[in-house]
């Protein structure tokens, strides 16, 4: 491509994913043909930004054959995120982007994992193994760039503010910050544990530095506060709590629930999912737990609630 030409390319790229963020009336569709103009003058950020839109289903029924073939497409254009992507799906290193491409089974990348009961009350399932290393790796450096100070919410206002019970920090990811890998765990996620992914909010890579903590906290909504009931009518009640442990080079970092006695510390890859309202959806009072500190090392987590009805 000439230099003008991958000029034009980039301009249109990200003209559309100007439109895609306003949220105007509109923007999704003239956002994704002006993706499409930017794939025909060669953009491989505009096919893999495509990928996505048809994994995920955005203004389209899910398509996975087309959402891998256009990620090929955009790293036989040059987008190097896309070649990665490839590798991370594929599960090998070597190979141009039609091997990497041929080499994936997406029935198996999304398919449900073992998973076992360790506690009832409240339910607690732990899976092995959940993420490849590959796959945590991919997540960790996705994330590193967006990085701020995590947030709890306050109980007089619909909104997360920085508060000293909590001094990690988080890496958000909207619905357009996402990518085919992201896509493709959710719904690893969503086969396991049963929960459709509409109903999942938007996903975060936490990361704790040594001291770092999250103290004893609920996941679910409290209706008796202002803030927390003004969410929970917009958007409903958060159902469960899914968290991958990305690393395992640290000490200390549990996750423990001090109510019922029980701590999880994760191998790279392990899962861990827990209940956040009983049987009859009042809030599960026995699911406090807390994100404990590493005490050498940094700790790197997946974190993904779900919700009672659908967030898109």
């Amino acid at each position: 491509m000439s230099g003008v030409g991958e000029h034009e390319a980039a301009a249109v790229t990200a003209e559309a994913l100007s439109v895609l963020r306003s949220g105007r009336p509109g923007a999704g569709a003239e956002g994704a043909a002006r993706l499409r103009q930017a794939v025909s003058l060669g953009s491989g950020e505009a096919a893999a930004t495509l990928a996505y839109f048809a994994a995920a289903g955005l203004g389209q029924s899910a398509d996975w054959d087309r959402s891998l073939d256009l990620l090929q497409q955009a790293a036989e254009l040059g987008w190097a995120p896309a070649m990665s992507e490839l590798r991370v799906l594929a599960r090998r290193m070597d190979g141009d982007a039609s091997v990497l491409r041929a080499a994936i089974d997406i029935g198996t990348c999304v398919a449900a994992r073992e998973m076992r009961i360790v506690c009832e009350g409240p339910r607690i399932g732990a899976i092995d193994r959940f993420f490849s290393a590959e796959e945590c790796a991919w997540l960790i450096d996705t994330a590193l760039n967006r990085l701020a100070p995590a947030a709890v919410y306050a109980r007089d206002r619909q909104r997360g503010e920085v508060m000293s019970a909590r001094t990690n920090s988080t890496a958000d990811f909207g619905i357009l910050d996402m990518d085919v890998v992201f896509t493709v765990l959710r719904h690893r996620i969503a086969n396991t544990t049963g929960f459709p992914p509409a109903h999942f909010e938007q996903p975060a890579v936490l990361h704790y530095a040594p001291g770092q903590q999250f103290k004893p906290h609920y996941d679910f909504l409290d209706a008796r506060f202002e803030g927390p009931a003004a969410e929970l009518r917009a958007r409903g009640q958060r159902l469960a709590t899914f968290l991958v442990y990305l690393n395992q080079d640290f000490e200390g970092g549990e996750t423990e629930f001090p109510l019922i006695d029980y701590r999880f510390k994760g191998k790279t890859g392990d899962a861990i999912v827990f209940a956040n309202v009983d049987p009859n959806l009042a809030p599960e009072l026995k699911s406090k737990h807390a994100g404990r500190a590493p005490t050498r090392g940094e700790k790197w987590l997946l974190s993904q609630w779900v919700r009672d009805r659908a967030q898109i």
